[in-house]
């Protein structure tokens, strides 16, 4: 029982008690009195009976005359003369059984009534005496009446004051509540303000937790900016803001190792001619805010590419890295960017601007990124050479079914419907070489040609409106695995599903089939997809919040200062992006980077796991700053070593 709740006990036990004993003392000081006004009755009865016998005639007739017309004209329960030698000669009786009174009341509050006697008297000699004693019925309604008017007026006290006292600890109850949920909410990465309570003796706790919130907030604050920098300085080149050659090599690995992103796109670089000479002319300062120009120049020329990765990779180079984009889009955009470049009124002294060169090419997945890397580089140097954009190579596309959005319409709706999809499975291990959980990725099987990986066929499905469909596709083929195994399962939604209509409602019904198994099923988010404010991501989170399932962001890394807000909606785990994970042994600050967001996570009591993880160095280095399990072609290799 709760302190208020024993408080309010106390008090509504003490009025009661109160109450009950006013209520005693009231009915017994009505009894004494009815009584006293009772005997008083049989006296002054006996006394006027007595006088009015002595005055008349002493015959027997007479006398029972004044007798009977007494006890018929007044409430005596019995009158009684006996006569001088204690013979009864008269006496008029009658059952004293007050009529509407309980019998409880007459057990429980007696009335002691002594008859009232007086002698009748012949001149002087005493002829005998006479008792008279009153009848108790119409004290006894008179006091039951007194007895239902006081109780009702006791009860309504009572429950008036039940009810005050209740409305009162209610009253002081409410801050507490907001107290109490105020301290969960900081627990839960949610930081309110609370108004000043009205009960003063609250207003210091209040005040102090309100601190205590504003401090974690900024704590938290300190963290994700303390975060961001180390981001900045691993990933990000110091004078221009954009990504740096060794994360923009971890981006192109990923994109040429992971089988759920295009299996084809083109990489560029730009140069800068002649910055030898301009640092010259004009020195180291006022060239890097040209190199910081061109950077922003670039970046405004690519805004709206979502998957996009641009970096410096020298001191006059820039590259550019365009996922799923053929040579013919890879040429239009790169002469906007050159557009965009040369556009700069970036005069110094003599010379006449800024030149420089670009070129273009095509991969496809399964290349080796030093490969692909050396060949954008010869390709630049004939650029130079030529004074013009080249476009490197043929086509490295992988062969497609279809073309053109009706036809992929056709044949994603056909899949649906004769549930032709397949998942396959890749393990995550924790770093002991545990399973964690299996990740489960969509497939799509094509009529004698390849099978479509969802890097290769989801694209078109967004564009189709088919997104959702196919995730629930795949959520469907993963809730029906977990008959099959006890593992914890993972499995991908795109982030645009989020904000499909119906999506969520059709979610909220395959997880309740999965009934007790919905525990073991945890859904992915990819970072890249989400806006600033996590669009439909908390709506997400309760609908897994209430089957027991599990939320999970996988390639993290972008939006690190959402870190307390993803932990607001109970975020089970995240994976580190695999562009931080590249080389990470060789990389100090990606080194101090993920020990930052591994510490503030387990602080969160999140999970954090590495994505694409290529080699056992990679993995040692991981499972040395704290990450608590891998995923990627090691993990495989592992899983298939332990049999």
């Amino acid at each position: 029982m709760s302190l208020l709740k024993r408080l309010w006990v106390s008090v509504v036990v003490a009025m009661g008690l109160v109450l009950i004993g006013a209520f005693a003392v009231s009915l017994l000081t009505a009894r004494g009195y009815f009584e006293q006004q009772l005997r008083a009755q049989s006296s002054d009865g006996a006394v006027s009976l007595a006088l009015s016998m002595s005055q008349q005639n002493k015959d027997a007739a007479t006398m029972e005359l004044l007798v009977t017309a007494l006890f018929d004209g007044g409430h005596y329960r019995s009158i009684r003369f006996v006569d001088a030698s204690g013979k009864v000669s008269i006496e008029r009786a009658q059952p004293d059984h007050p009529d509407e009174v309980p019998g409880w009341l007459v057990r429980v509050l007696p009335m002691d009534v002594r008859p009232g006697q007086a002698q009748v008297s012949d001149g002087w000699r005493q002829i005998g005496v006479v008792s008279v004693e009153a009848a108790r019925g119409y004290a006894y309604r008179s006091l039951w009446r007194g007895v239902l008017q006081l109780g009702s007026l006791m009860l309504a006290i009572g429950l008036f004051w039940a009810m005050a006292v209740s409305a009162l600890l209610r009253w002081v109850r409410r801050p507490l509540a907001e107290m109490a949920e105020q301290a969960e909410a900081i627990g839960a990465g949610q930081f309110r303000v609370l108004a000043e309570p009205e009960v003063v003796e609250l207003r210091s706790m209040a005040a102090a937790l309100n601190h205590m919130s504003e401090r974690v907030r900024a704590l938290f604050a300190e963290q994700a900016a303390r975060i961001e920098r180390l981001r900045d300085e691993g990933s990000r080149d110091p004078g221009t803001g954009l990504l740096n050659r060794a994360c923009f090599s971890g981006e192109l690995r990923r994109v040429l190792t992971d089988a759920d992103v295009p299996a084809t796109g083109c990489i560029g670089m730009l140069r800068i001619a002649d910055l030898a000479s301009l640092n010259q002319k004009l020195g180291r300062a006022h060239t890097d805010e040209w190199l910081a120009a061109v950077g922003k120049a670039m970046q405004a020329s690519l805004e709206g590419l979502e998957d996009g990765a641009l970096a410096r990779v020298g001191g006059a180079e820039f590259a550019v890295l365009l996922p799923g984009d053929g040579l013919d889009a890879g040429r239009r955009i790169f002469e906007g960017v050159l557009s965009a470049v040369t556009a700069l009124d970036l005069q110094a002294g003599e010379a006449g601007g800024l030149r420089a060169h670009a070129a273009v090419m095509a991969y496809r997945r399964g290349e080796v990124p030093g490969t692909v890397l050396a060949r954008v580089d010869s390709a630049l140097m004939r650029a130079e050479a030529q004074g013009a954009l080249v476009v490197d190579g043929e086509e490295a596309g992988v062969p497609l079914p279809v073309r053109g959005e009706g036809e992929w319409r056709t044949l994603i709706e056909g899949a649906l419907a004769r549930r032709e999809f397949t998942l396959v499975e890749y393990p995550v291990l924790a770093g002991d070489g545990a399973l964690a959980h299996r990740e489960f990725m969509l497939r799509l099987p094509t009529a004698g040609g390849p099978v479509l990986t969802a890097g290769q066929f989801m694209p078109a499905a967004v564009r189709v409106g088919l997104a959702s469909a196919c995730d629930l596709e795949a959520l469907r083929l993963g809730i029906e695995r977990l008959a099959g195994t006890a593992d914890p399962v993972a499995i991908n939604v795109a982030p645009r599903s989020l904000i499909e209509p119906d999506f969520l409602e059709r979610l909220d019904v395959l997880l309740a089939t999965a009934g007790p198994g919905a525990s073991r099923v945890a859904v992915e988010v990819s970072e890249r997809g989400l806006d600033a404010n996590l669009a439909g991501l908390e709506a997400l989170a309760e609908v897994l919040a209430r089957h027991g399932a599990h939320l999970g962001i996988e390639h993290f890394g972008r939006q690190l200062a959402a870190l307390p807000r993803l932990y607001a909606i109970r975020l089970a785990y995240l994976k580190l992006d695999g562009s931080f994970v590249a080389g990470l042994h060789e990389n100090p600050g990606h080194q101090r980077l993920v020990r930052a967001i591994v510490d503030v996570a387990r602080g969160l009591n999140v999970v954090v796991y590495a994505e694409q993880v290529h080699s056992a160095e990679e993995w040692a280095a991981a499972a040395a700053l704290g990450v608590g399990g891998m995923t990627g072609p090691e993990a495989s290799r592992r899983l298939v070593a332990q049999g």
